[in-house]
């Protein structure tokens, strides 16, 4: 039976997964530019024309999913922070972050300049959440590599999932807000491929370790933005209109991402280690059968959600 390693020699084991993952990402960039995504003589003075609902009629879980998207990229420099501390001087996974950072780093650029030219979401409001969303600094922070690879390959993989959703949501006739989370989602797909496989490169190397952080991972998994003002109203919202919730956790994020990792056939696992799987199974079989009970609800009441 393996012994599991310490969370430096994790670290320093990876490191060759790390430099050939990071090399896969950039032989193949996505060198888009914010501002040639926008149709900036769209816009319209805010001060000669106060912002309405009815500048951009949508579903208001489709209005929540954007508003809690775009904050969410907003605090990015506390994202960076805590896998920065995870990320020892000289080791290429401080390399990858910063890359990682600079990517994302864009997101809520050109996120904000279509919100505010397409007027999708009221300025004054979104500049109220993002002061009180970036002044908590609430991120999760998992105290371990194992905790953290585990954490951001399910959120990178969720938060692929919450922008293409919303944008299937959003209009017909707004060819630029599709383009752009099209966009968006494109780049946090790259960055699930890269935190999943080197996940599972870290089960190569010490699968109790790893599995023991998965359980933990999926039974308190959270989308970031925790600290949105009223950010479970916005949650319950954008989980009926079908965009993101449970539903969409296990089938697009659990399911497989826990199937690529072929956790129900790791050997050599210790006792503490086996207990974790199946501590992971029984969760699963939770978050299936709630699911399950939600849609017989939705069907009996002639509720149509799409996902």
């Amino acid at each position: 039976m393996r012994v599991p390693k310490s969370r430096c020699d994790l670290l320093l084991e990876i490191a060759p997964d790390v430099e050939r993952l990071f090399n896969r990402h950039m032989e193949a960039p996505r060198l888009w530019y914010p501002h040639e995504q926008i149709e900036w003589g769209a816009g319209e003075n805010f001060e000669t024309h106060p912002w309405s609902e009815s500048d951009y009629p949508v579903a208001e879980g489709v209005r929540s999913s954007i508003y809690v998207n775009l904050l969410t990229e907003d605090n990015l420099p506390y994202y960076t922070n805590s896998i920065l501390s995870h990320a020892p001087k000289g080791h290429p996974i401080r390399d990858w972050n910063y890359q990682w950072t600079m990517e994302e780093n864009r997101h809520s650029m050109v996120m904000r300049d279509w919100v505010h030219i397409s007027r999708c979401i009221d300025p004054v409001l979104l500049e109220d959440g993002r002061r009180v969303q970036m002044s908590r600094g609430e991120v999760p922070e998992p105290d371990s590599f194992a905790n953290l690879i585990c954490y951001v390959s399910f959120q990178e993989r969720a938060t692929q999932i919450a922008h293409r959703n919303t944008g299937a949501h959003l209009p017909k006739d707004d060819k630029v807000g599709r383009n752009i989370l099209a966009l968006v989602a494109g780049d946090e797909t790259k960055h699930y491929l890269f935190y999943r496989d080197l996940a599972l490169a870290a089960f190569a190397l010490d699968p109790s370790t790893m599995m023991i952080a998965a359980a933990k991972q999926v039974t308190n998994f959270a989308m970031p933005g925790t600290g949105i003002p009223s950010f479970s109203r916005h949650a319950v919202r954008i989980a009926r209109e079908g965009i993101y919730g449970l539903t969409q956790f296990l089938r697009d994020v659990v399911t497989p991402v826990l199937e690529l990792w072929d956790v129900n056939h790791l050997a050599g696992l210790t006792k503490e280690a086996e207990a974790a799987r199946t501590e992971l199974a029984t969760v699963v079989a939770k978050i299936s059968g709630t699911v399950e009970r939600m849609a017989q609800k939705a069907a009996a009441t002639g509720r149509v959600v799409v996902s």
